[in-house]
Formats: structure tokens, C-alpha cells, sequence
């Protein structure tokens, strides 16, 4: 009887179970099948919705960035060619780099040697113009005047010497110059001719050929000296002198050295040092297309992202198109990686700064934001595309009300920027914080 009662028991259990099993399954198939109509419900796109953006009141600017590169603009480089005579001779058997005093990026002054080369200082002195030739005692033009004015404001005085001449005074001011550098007086050599009555007539201008014929360092032979000799000759007398190859002239002082490429020990073949003879200038590389937008005078923000240096300035100049490889931009045809559009053709941007460029900027690729339109002040402005034109030409926002309505705002539009645009009510008063609509 148990058994019988167990075995009763399992198969009722058994029924059960398969009767939920089925049900379960049968749910689950009812759940995969629907109707055309249900498909169809579901498929169904959205209800239409209104897209909004908020009114804003802030400062409207609308910027143009380019890259630009910091140049040494007008650079002036000793290059020296000879050795000058001195009061105590000597003859180096070559031109090689004696003493180095400077480097890259300071900024030096007047009458401080900063390359020396065979025993011989190369130092600077205020002065526009590059010197082009040796000065020499008797010599006169502007380059002279410039020489005494510079000797003149470092407190050497140039006596009654006429402005532009090199007489007695401008001597004894470069003998105490070259004291002062602590080397020998360079020196040119006067020969003194005898005059009829056998006295010695006065020295005449420095350059002539010396008793061997030769012409001496910074001196000129002239041609009607060539066939001197000793014996038509007087006294040999030696003036101080300003060799070209040992003076730089920099309208301003301190300047800035822009390289020394030597070191003790190396032969003179080139540039010993250059110094920048003006300041740091950027020009920009403008996209054509871009143009119109800038003009002379817009504020420009500089920023290098090397070195975190920024700056301020003003549009200078907006220049010609150039193309790379017409030989307008100085490549000789070679295409200038740096170009603005990977190589493209550009406008050049000339940026004057608010005040002199930091040296940090030297050789830098900087960042340049122009700013081309802005507000004085905040402005009401809204997204571009919630302003639309009328059949009457009036352009106008629509405004969502709180209880989702809408109404029309005509307004006037101003400056536009970074996806903005100005606005200006006419009548029916917006502020800031109201909901206009953009898109649907």
C-alpha cells in the first residue's frame, strides 16, 4: 500500500510540473508574437519635439588663429678678414678664435670685448649703420660723426675735432677706448713727406702706402703712391685707427647676441659672433580665405606653447598673397614646410607688440588669436539658427513660454562669434535665461 501510495504521489508531482513547464513556454511564445498593427505601433517614430537653446548675455568675440614665427629681424656679424697693425707688431701666422666672452641670447653693451680673435677684441658701440670700412686717422664722412658720437657717450671727449672728421681729439678718445678694452691701439701709419724748404710738411691723411710699399692694415694705398720709395719718404707716423673687422655698430644698446658658432681654438672662416640689431619681429601666415576678416589694428594675443610665454600687440600689416615656390617667399622654389595650410599659399601678417617682444621668444612657432569683432560690453545673443527672416525682411527669435506656448520676438542682429549671434529686441521685451527655439 505504501508503494502504491508513493508512486501516486510522483506522478501527480510530475503533472504539475510539466503543466507549469507548458504554461511558462506558452507565456513566452505569446511574447513573440505580435500583431501588424503592434508592429507597426511600435515602429512609429516619436511625436514632433522642439529643440531650444537659452538666451545669454555675455561679451562677443569672434577670433582668427594663425601660426606665426619670431624672427631676429636686422642681425649685424663680425666677420673678420685681417688683423690689424698695433703700436707693439705682431704677425699670426692665421686668424683662429682666442677668447670667447659671450653667448646666445644675452644682452651685451658698448665697449666690452665679446669674441677675441688672434689676440684682437671684436666689441660693440652704439651706432645706425654697420661699419664698412676702417677708420683711420684724417678719414671723414658720416661713419666718423657716428664713431665720435659713440665715443662721446661713453665719456670719451673727441677735443675740437669738427663732426665727422678724425683728427688729434677722436685719436686720443680711441686710445683711451682701446685702454679701457685692455688691448694694444690698433694703428695706421702716416708717412710725412719733406716739403720744398726741407722741412717735414704736415701729416697728411692716414692710408698712405708704408716706407716698404705695402699698404698697412686699415689703410688705402692711393695710385699716384704706388711708385714711392723709401727715399721719397719722411718720417713714418703711426695713428690710432678703428679696424671694421673688430667694431660692431647696433643702433641700441644692450643688444641682444643672437649666436657666437665658435670656440677657443678654431680657425676664423665665417661670422665670429652676430649681434640683432633690432628687435624681435612675428609674422603671421594668414589663410587667404581669412583675409577679408583682419585688418590693421585688431588686438592680437600671442602665446608660445613651447615655453607658456604670451604677449599682446596689434595687427601691423596684412601683406600680399604669397605662394610657395614663386620665389616671392624666399624659398627659391623649395616648398616651406612651415607654410599655413601644410604648404599652401598665405598672406603675411606683420604683429607690432604692445611693448618690446620678450627674448623668450626668440626662434619661437607661436600661436596668434586676432581678435577681429567684439562687443564692448555683454550682449544679449542667441545660437545662429534660432534667428529667422520674414517675407518682410525681418529677422525675429521665437520665444517658449513657461506653459510651452510660443510667441515671436523681432529683434535686430550684431556681432556673431563662435556660433552666436548678437541680438536686440524691438519692442516686445527677452532677457537672458528665455527659451528660443533652434530646431524641431
Amino acid at each position: 500500500m505504501g508503494s502504491r501510495t508513493a508512486r501516486r504521489r510522483r506522478t501527480v508531482m510530475g503533472a504539475a510540473a510539466a503543466a507549469g513547464l507548458l504554461s511558462v513556454g506558452g507565456l513566452a511564445a505569446a511574447g513573440l508574437v505580435r500583431s501588424p498593427s503592434q508592429a507597426a505601433a511600435d515602429t512609429r517614430p516619436p511625436p514632433p519635439s522642439v529643440i531650444t537653446a537659452p538666451v545669454v548675455r555675455q561679451v562677443l568675440r569672434s577670433t582668427v588663429v594663425l601660426r606665426g614665427t619670431f624672427a631676429n629681424g636686422r642681425t649685424v656679424a663680425a666677420e673678420p678678414s685681417s688683423v690689424a697693425g698695433t703700436e707693439a707688431p705682431s704677425r699670426p701666422a692665421q686668424l683662429v678664435v682666442t677668447g670667447v666672452f659671450t653667448r646666445a641670447g644675452r644682452h651685451v653693451g658698448a665697449a666690452k670685448a665679446l669674441v677675441e680673435y688672434s689676440g684682437r677684441p671684436v666689441f660693440a658701440l652704439p651706432g645706425a649703420v654697420p661699419a664698412y670700412r676702417d677708420l683711420v686717422f684724417g678719414e671723414q664722412g658720416g661713419d666718423v660723426g657716428r664713431l665720435q658720437k659713440a665715443l662721446t657717450s661713453l665719456g670719451y671727449g673727441t677735443g675740437r675735432d669738427a663732426r665727422g672728421v678724425f683728427g688729434p681729439g677722436t685719436e686720443q678718445a680711441v686710445r683711451a677706448l682701446y685702454r679701457h678694452l685692455g688691448y694694444p691701439v690698433p694703428v695706421s701709419h702716416d708717412d710725412s713727406t719733406a716739403d720744398t724748404g726741407g722741412g717735414r710738411a704736415e701729416a697728411g691723411p692716414a692710408g698712405t702706402p708704408a716706407p716698404d710699399g705695402s699698404s698697412p692694415a686699415g689703410s688705402s694705398s692711393a695710385a699716384s703712391d704706388a711708385g714711392a720709395t723709401p727715399t721719397d719718404r719722411g718720417t713714418t707716423v703711426e695713428h690710432a685707427m678703428v679696424p671694421a673687422s673688430e667694431v660692431l655698430f647696433v643702433p641700441s644698446l644692450p643688444a641682444r647676441v643672437v649666436s657666437v658658432p665658435v670656440h677657443v681654438g678654431d680657425p676664423v672662416k665665417g661670422p665670429v659672433v652676430t649681434l640683432a640689431r633690432g628687435g624681435l619681429t612675428l609674422t603671421g601666415q594668414l589663410d587667404p580665405a581669412q583675409a577679408g576678416l583682419v585688418t590693421p589694428g585688431m588686438t592680437v594675443s600671442v602665446l608660445s606653447e613651447a615655453t607658456g610665454a604670451q604677449a599682446r600687440g596689434t595687427v601691423e600689416s596684412v601683406g600680399a598673397l604669397v605662394t610657395p615656390g614663386d620665389g616671392k617667399d624666399g624659398s627659391d622654389g623649395a616648398q616651406d614646410s612651415g607654410d599655413a595650410a601644410g604648404g599652401g599659399a598665405y598672406r603675411p601678417l606683420t604683429v607690432k607688440p604692445v611693448k618690446a617682444w620678450s627674448s623668450a621668444f626668440a626662434d619661437q612657432d607661436v600661436r596668434i588669436t586676432v581678435t577681429a569683432a567684439a562687443t564692448a560690453k555683454a550682449v544679449l545673443a542667441v545660437p545662429e539658427a534660432a534667428v529667422t527672416a520674414g517675407a518682410d525682411a525681418h529677422t525675429a527669435v521665437t520665444v517658449v513660454t513657461a506653459a510651452g506656448g510660443r510667441r515671436t520676438v523681432r529683434v535686430t542682429t550684431g556681432v556673431s562669434a563662435n556660433g552666436l549671434v548678437q541680438i536686440t529686441p524691438v519692442g516686445a521685451g527677452l532677457d537672458a535665461g528665455a527659451r528660443v527655439v533652434v530646431g524641431s
